[in-house]
C-alpha cells in the first residue's frame, strides 16, 4: 500500500511538474510589415526566434502576423496589446517622436550597423529619458543603410529635382525633401511600387535593399548616390509593456539579454547585407547608379543646413541636451 501511495505521489508530482512546464511556455505575438523578402522578415525575426528560443531552453518564442495594422498604426498596435512586438518607422506617427530624427540628419557617414549601434548608444545615454515610447518597452533603435534618390528618368543634378513628385516617407527625409524642391508624396513603404507605377510618384527616397524587396528597381531605373550620406529613417523595435511585465523572471532575463547596443548593430549589419543583395539583383534589372559630384556635394549641404538647427531644437524641446547629444552620436561614427 505504502509502494502504491509513493507512486501515485511521484505520478501527481510529474503530473504537476508537466503543467507548470506547459504553464512557463510563452508565444510572443509580432505584427510585421513588408513582405516576407524583407530583411526583417527573412532574416532578423527567424534570427531573434533562435535567440529567445536557445536563451530560454525553447520556452520563448515568436509567431510573426502579417496584416494586422497599416504600418503608421503599428505603434498603437504594440501600446494597445493588440501585438506583443512589433518594428515601427518613427516617422509614420508626426509628433510623437521626435528625438529620433537625430539619427536621421543628412551628412552622416557610415553604414546601417555604424550608424545604428551609435544611434543605440545615444539613446541609451540621452534619447530614451524623453520618454517619447510610452506603454512599450523599446528593445533597440537602428536606421536603414543609406538613403539615395531613386528616379524614373534620369537627372543629372540636384536642381532637377526641384517639383519632381517623390516619395519621401516621413521624418528628416520629409525635410530634405522640401529643401530640394520636391513635391513630396507621403505613403507608407509598402504602397510605393503602386504610388509609382500609377504615375503618382516619379521616384521615391529609399535605401539600396528596397530596390529589390519592394521590387524598386522594375520602375526606378536611376539612382543617385550622396558619398556623404543623404539621410537615414529611425526605426524601433518595441514590446508591450505589460506584456514584459508579465513575463517570467527566466523569459524577461532572456528578453533583456536581446536588446540594446549589440541587437542594434546586429540589425544593422544585416540591412547591410539586404543592400549589397539589393544593388545585386537591381543592377541585373538595368539600374544605373550615379554618385553625385562634388559640386552636386556641396550645393545640398548648403540647402539644406538649416535641417540641423530645426532638428535640434525639436530635440531640445523635449528635456534632452540636443548639442551634447549629437555630439555624442557623431564622435561614436568616428
Amino acid at each position: 500500500m505504502k509502494k502504491l501511495f509513493l507512486a501515485m505521489g511521484v505520478s501527481a508530482a510529474l503530473a504537476l511538474s508537466g503543467q507548470t512546464a506547459i504553464a512557463a511556455t510563452k508565444t510572443l505575438t509580432v505584427a510585421s510589415w513588408a513582405g516576407p523578402k524583407h530583411v526583417m522578415n527573412s532574416t532578423f525575426f527567424p534570427y531573434y526566434q533562435k535567440q529567445l528560443e536557445s536563451c530560454s531552453g525553447g520556452s520563448l518564442s515568436l509567431k510573426v502576423e502579417y496584416g494586422l495594422a497599416p504600418p503608421p498604426a503599428l505603434y498603437d498596435t504594440a501600446r494597445d496589446g493588440v501585438a506583443d512586438m512589433t518594428w515601427i518607422v518613427h516617422g509614420y506617427t508626426p509628433g510623437k517622436f521626435l528625438t529620433t530624427k537625430l539619427a536621421e540628419l543628412p551628412n552622416v557617414p557610415g553604414n546601417s550597423a555604424q550608424i545604428s549601434k551609435a544611434y543605440q548608444m545615444t539613446w541609451d545615454k540621452y534619447l530614451n529619458a524623453a520618454g517619447e515610447a510610452k506603454g512599450v518597452q523599446t528593445l533597440a533603435v537602428y536606421v536603414h543603410g543609406p538613403g539615395n534618390i531613386n528616379t524614373t528618368k534620369k537627372i543629372s543634378s540636384l536642381k532637377d529635382l526641384k517639383g519632381m513628385k517623390l516619395r519621401v516617407g516621413g521624418g528628416v527625409a520629409n525635410d530634405i525633401g522640401a529643401a530640394l524642391g520636391v513635391a513630396g508624396v507621403n505613403v507608407p513603404a509598402p504602397a510605393v511600387y503602386e504610388t509609382i507605377s500609377s504615375g503618382v510618384a516619379e521616384g521615391v527616397f529609399f535605401p539600396m535593399e528596397t530596390m529589390f524587396a519592394f521590387k524598386i528597381a522594375e520602375l526606378a531605373k536611376y539612382t543617385f548616390v550622396n558619398p556623404d550620406g543623404m539621410y537615414t529613417t529611425s526605426f524601433g523595435l518595441i514590446l508591450n509593456q505589460d506584456t514584459y511585465d508579465g513575463l517570467s523572471a527566466e523569459h524577461r532575463a532572456c528578453v533583456d539579454k536581446n536588446r540594446g547596443v549589440d541587437l542594434a548593430s546586429m540589425i544593422g549589419g544585416m540591412w547591410d547585407d539586404a543592400d549589397e543583395l539589393g544593388l545585386k539583383e537591381a543592377t541585373k534589372m538595368g539600374l544605373q547608379v550615379v554618385e553625385w559630384s562634388q559640386a552636386e556635394r556641396d550645393y545640398f549641404t548648403k540647402t539644406v543646413a538649416p535641417i540641423k538647427a530645426k532638428v535640434l531644437g525639436e530635440v531640445a524641446s523635449r528635456g534632452v541636451d540636443a548639442d551634447a547629444a549629437l555630439d555624442y552620436f557623431l564622435s561614436q561614427l568616428k
